[in-house]
């Protein structure tokens, strides 16, 4: 009987053993994580349709109660489609409120649509205690200025000369419609007075707007992650990832998964390896970023 009674205790010493080391790495980094009452969390930018080549605003501002004197956690989306010109971040309060904005300069080297993942924040919820990742609102931008095709692969040379060409084809059009409404204004003179025509303007149509495919930007995400390993990157990319399938970053990996129809399944292991890269413990974060590029190699074959 006494023996029994030992064995039982030995069972629950190593079951508790057991979950205090599974538990250990989550909580040491969620009392690494400030407490904060999130209001909003909102991306945009400004304009909302800027022009190729030139500079715009990407602003990003986080809004929390109380008075906070400093957040540095913020996690920026991938940002590469577009250069970075600056960075600029403030912090101000008013009416019980801490308003952090950050503006970031960017200038687009293509046109087309450009969809940038929602900004993210690992924070512990001060109303609830529990360690939240809030994310602010995904945002497309669709640049324009003329260019027929996206300018992400070519040269710098080639795609500056696109809207000279541009600017020409426009001067061209113009004078074509001078001759044609001087040529008419003589051929009505020479014809009976009849009340004058009303000239339609020339419509000259939008170049169309080119969208990334998946594997587009399946391959930025992995270029940015190789390029950056670090866990920040991997949550970003984590996703970047999932919005491919419809997915947000609060859904569990099992809502994820059940997503997974046709073309997509091939996803599931990228979506595994990126889930455990995300919240594995520090001594393991390379590895399982090298199975993250693992995974990317094996659906961009």
């Amino acid at each position: 009987m006494a023996r029994s009674r030992s064995l039982v205790r030995i069972n629950l010493g190593l079951v508790l053993a057991a979950l205090a080391f599974v538990l250990a790495p989550r909580i040491g980094v969620a009392q690494s994580l400030p407490r904060l009452e999130v209001e909003r969390f909102t991306m945009s930018a400004q304009p909302s349709s800027p022009t190729i080549g030139r500079a715009f605003a990407l602003t990003i501002v986080l809004t929390v109660r109380g008075n906070v004197s400093r957040i540095d956690n913020v996690t920026l989306p991938i940002l590469s489609q577009l250069e970075l010109r600056g960075d600029e971040r403030t912090i101000h309060h008013a009416n019980g409120e801490s308003i952090y904005r950050e503006t970031l300069t960017v200038r687009a080297a293509r046109t087309g649509a450009i969809r940038l993942a929602p900004a993210t924040l690992d924070a512990i919820d001060a109303r609830t205690g529990q360690a939240e990742q809030y994310s602010s609102n995904p945002l497309t931008i669709v640049v324009r200025g003329g260019a027929l095709q996206p300018f992400a692969t070519v040269g710098s040379a080639v795609g500056n000369l696109v809207p000279i060409v541009v600017r020409i084809t426009y001067v061209l059009a113009a004078l074509i419609a001078v001759v044609l409404v001087v040529a008419a204004i003589l051929w009505l003179r020479r014809r009976p007075r009849l009340p004058e025509p009303v000239l339609a303007p020339i419509a000259i149509a939008e170049p169309p707007v080119a969208e990334q495919t998946r594997n587009e930007r399946l391959r930025d995400a992995a270029l940015v992650l190789r390029a950056e390993p670090t866990r920040a990157v991997v949550r970003s990319v984590r996703i970047a990832v999932r919005s491919l399938v419809g997915a947000s970053a609060s859904e569990t990996l099992a809502d994820v998964l059940a997503r997974l129809h046709g073309e997509d399944r091939d996803l599931s292991p990228l979506l595994r390896a990126l889930e455990r890269a995300a919240f594995t413990t520090e001594d393991d974060l390379q590895s399982a970023i090298r199975t993250c590029d693992a995974a990317f190699a094996e659906v961009l074959s």
